[in-house]
C-alpha cells in the first residue's frame, strides 16, 4: 500500500506513518464510499478559506451545531469521516477493527441516525447525512493540538467538483460537475498554464490521481494528494544514479514540521512532465523502497495555482 495522505503526518508528530498500513484496503472494500447521499444546500459554486496546519488544509466547518474544523484531505475516500472523539457519534454497528503502526488501537463505526446538518464554511450546508462514518481521532487532534477536530473530507466529496486550490490565497474554489455548461479557469487565461496533467485514477474508488514524470532519464509516478506534505521513494539504483547526477540530495535531521523525531529529507530538482520544467522540491520525506514514487503533496502544489477536475481526469497547474 502506498503512503500517502494524512498517514504522513503521523511519523512527523512521533506516530508511525504506517498507519492502518495493509488493514486499509480491506476496510474500504467493505465500507460503502457513499453509505448515504447527503442533501446539498447552498450555490454550486462557491469558494472556502482555509488555514494550514504542518502543510495540511483545515476548514472551518459545524456537524449539528458543534464548531470545528475539518482535514482538507483528497487521499481520503470517504465524503466525511467524522471524529468521535469529538462529536457525540453512536456506535450503532462496527464496520471494521485496526491499529496504527505505534499500536494505538482503532474502529470505525456507523451511526445509524442520520447527521441532521453538516456545515463547511458559510456558504455550503448538507443534510441529512446518512450512516456516518466515525472513528477516534484522539492521538491526531492531539498531534494537531486541538480540541475541535471535527474529522476529514475526502474524495467522495471533492470528486463533485471542479476546485483550485490557492496557498498564496489559502482559498479552495469549487465548481459543482452537475451544473449545465462548461466549467472555466476562471479570471485566468491559457497564458497562466503551465502544464495541464492527465491523471490516472488509482486506490480505493480512483482516490489518487496518478501520473508519469521524469527526472534526468528516469521515470517516477507522481501522485497527487492534498494530505501528504511531500514524499518521495526511491529504489536503491534510480537513488544513486540521482545522486550522481547531482539531482538529488538526502540529509539527516532530528525535526520534521515542527516535531522531534528522525526524518530524512530529499531536494529534488530537474523534474519535468514531458518538455515542461516543474519546480524544485524541498523537505520531501525520503526512503529506499521497491519502486520509484513522489508524493506530489503541500511542498510541490504550493508552487502552483492547481485546477482539479475528476471528470476530466486533469489537475491543470497555473502560474502563482
Amino acid at each position: 500500500m502506498a503512503k500517502h495522505s494524512i498517514w504522513h503526518f503521523f511519523a512527523a508528530a512521533g506516530l508511525s506513518s504506517q498507519l492502518l498500513a495493509g488493514t486499509a484496503p480491506t476496510l474500504a472494500a467493505e465500507v460503502p464510499v457513499e453509505p448515504g447521499k447527503p442533501s446539498r444546500v447552498g450555490p454550486p459554486n462557491f469558494t472556502l478559506p482555509f488555514f494550514l496546519l504542518n502543510t495540511h488544509i483545515m476548514i472551518d466547518g459545524t456537524v449539528n451545531g458543534k464548531k470545528g474544523r475539518f482535514l482538507f484531505d483528497t487521499g481520503t475516500e470517504f465524503a466525511f469521516f467524522l471524529n468521535n472523539e469529538t462529536l457525540p457519534l453512536a456506535k450503532d454497528q462496527l464496520v471494521a477493527k485496526g491499529h496504527t503502526g505505534s499500536g494505538q488501537a482503532m474502529a470505525i463505526y456507523r451511526q445509524k441516525l442520520p447527521i441532521a446538518e453538516l456545515t463547511m464554511g458559510r456558504q455550503l450546508r448538507f443534510t441529512e447525512l446518512q450512516g456516518p462514518l466515525h472513528t477516534g481521532w484522539g492521538f491526531l487532534q492531539e498531534a494537531y493540538g486541538m480540541n475541535s477536530f471535527l474529522g476529514s473530507v475526502g474524495h467522495a466529496f471533492s470528486r463533485n467538483y471542479q476546485f483550485t486550490i490557492d496557498y498564496d490565497q489559502q482559498t479552495i474554489a469549487f465548481q459543482a460537475l452537475d451544473q449545465p455548461g462548461s466549467l472555466s479557469l476562471g479570471t485566468f487565461t491559457a497564458d497562466d498554464i503551465v502544464a495541464c496533467i492527465e491523471f490516472t485514477p488509482s486506490g480505493v474508488d480512483g482516490k489518487i490521481p496518478e501520473a508519469d514524470l521524469q527526472i534526468g532519464d528516469q521515470v517516477i509516478t507522481g501522485f497527487f494528494d492534498t494530505g501528504n506534505p511531500g514524499s518521495l521513494e526511491l529504489t536503491e539504483a534510480s537513488r544513486d544514479q540521482l545522486i550522481q547526477k547531482g539531482l538529488l540530495t538526502l540529509s539527516a535531521s532530528d525535526y520534521a514540521y515542527g516535531s522531534y523525531g528522525p526524518h530524512q529529507n530529499a531536494h529534488l530538482k530537474g523534474l519535468r512532465i514531458g518538455q515542461v520544467a516543474l519546480a524544485d522540491l524541498r523537505n520531501l520525506t525520503f526512503r529506499t523502497g521497491q519502486r520509484n514514487r513522489l508524493g506530489l503533496g503541500y511542498q510541490f502544489l504550493k508552487h502552483y495555482i492547481s485546477v482539479w477536475n475528476a471528470k476530466t481526469r486533469t489537475i491543470t497547474l497555473l502560474k502563482r
